[in-house]
């Protein structure tokens, strides 16, 4: 061999060193890092059980605003939505057909009154006559069926008057209460007729005390008549509302009325709960929960609801071992409380449930345990 291909051979074995260093240094594996996984740790203790029904609010008094006189709406005097008190003028009618009616009436009045006088003095000349036997009888009789005959005519002259007067009277309507107002279903130039829909011009309600409907069932009351002969006679008096976005009325309700009868075609009954309303948050037609402590279940084991999951009926959820290892376990729930869910077969006190929530976490897989912290649950700001 020549001497000048030492270099070259020297050169190639050093490169093709290199390029088999670097590929095992890339095959070599990357060491995996264990996921963070929040858990909770189960433990036993007294939790109220909640009875919840779907609900829907009405104001203590929601008063529709009605035309009593048809007539074209002349006037508006106040803006949707605001507070108003009692007295207060809110819609006007166009009054002139009224007033010329009243008027009318008026004259009417006016001469049922002369003809009342003319009869008092006819009567009144003819009497001291008829007792001296100067007039007969007869004349007596018809001064007298007169003077009544006038006096029923002013009567009902008058009576007609009062009324033309009333009616005109409604062509202002104002508020008999202090309440909010609602959106007008009418507006300025529109016809009012009293015989068609646009009679009902808006609703006004008083919203200190909100009432909540809701129904329970022959079974549902029969437990609670139950628990008040059995001497829980708070049951109906702590009633808590859940509105729509989980926000709970930071003022307890308490049972107004019942119906009196089961109703045959559902096999329930209506109740109300009344809500304090100081602050005005609460409005009429808002769909909410209302629910009171049935119950307390003694040493009960809950977990969040994030924790649990299901499939065709079979509840599991995913705890960790003494190796930090993810393991699911087959559990039977019982009642919702809150944020959370009861288990009443599966686990036990001590148990750290994990709250995985990712679709990378799988039973078997080692993870890093960190404390899960619940959100708080949502509560409306009570005013001052």
């Amino acid at each position: 061999m020549k001497p000048s291909a030492y270099p070259a051979l020297s050169l190639l074995f050093i490169l093709f060193s290199s390029v088999w260093i670097s590929c095992k240094k890339e095959a070599a594996p990357e060491k995996s890092v264990a996921m963070q996984a929040p858990f909770v740790t189960v433990e036993a203790k007294d939790v109220p059980i909640y009875t919840e029904y779907a609900a829907q609010t009405s104001g203590d008094i929601d008063l529709d605003l009605v035309s009593r006189v048809d007539g074209t709406l002349t006037g508006i005097h106040f803006k949707d939505g605001q507070f108003v008190k009692k007295g207060q003028l809110l819609y006007t009618i166009d009054p002139l057909p009224y007033e010329t009616q009243v008027e009318q009436v008026r004259g009417q009045v006016a001469m049922a009154q002369s003809r009342l006088a003319n009869a008092q003095e006819e009567l009144n000349r003819i009497k001291p006559l008829a007792e001296m036997n100067a007039v007969s009888k007869r004349e007596l009789d018809a001064a007298t069926a007169n003077f009544q005959a006038a006096k029923a005519n002013y009567s009902s002259a008058s009576a007609s008057l009062k009324n033309q007067q009333l009616e005109k009277s409604y062509c202002q309507i104002t508020a008999l209460m202090d309440g909010i107002i609602g959106i007008s279903k009418v507006e300025v130039g529109d016809y009012i007729s009293r015989m068609s829909a646009t009679s009902k011009l808006n609703t006004l309600s008083k919203l200190d005390v909100v009432g909540a409907k809701f129904t329970v069932s022959e079974t549902q009351y029969l437990q609670h008549v139950k628990a008040l002969k059995a001497g829980d006679k708070n049951a109906f008096d702590q009633i808590e509302m859940v509105l729509s976005d989980g926000t709970v009325h930071p003022y307890k309700g308490k049972l107004d009325y019942a119906d009196n009868r089961i109703d045959p075609t559902t096999g329930t009954m209506t109740v109300k709960a009344s809500f304090p309303n100081p602050d005005k948050t609460l409005r009429s037609g808002q769909f909410c929960k209302v629910r009171f402590a049935s119950h307390t279940e003694k040493n009960a084991l809950v977990v969040p609801q994030k924790a649990v999951t299901e499939m065709q009926g079979i509840f599991q959820v995913n705890t960790l071992n003494e190796k930090n290892v993810l393991e699911v376990k087959i559990v039977e729930v019982g009642s919702k409380v809150d944020e959370n869910w009861v288990i009443t077969k599966g686990l036990h006190s001590g148990d750290r449930v994990a709250i995985i929530g990712n679709q990378f976490m799988q039973p078997g897989m080692p993870v890093v345990p960190v404390p899960y912290v619940a959100e708080p649950l949502k509560k409306l700001t009570q005013a001052n």
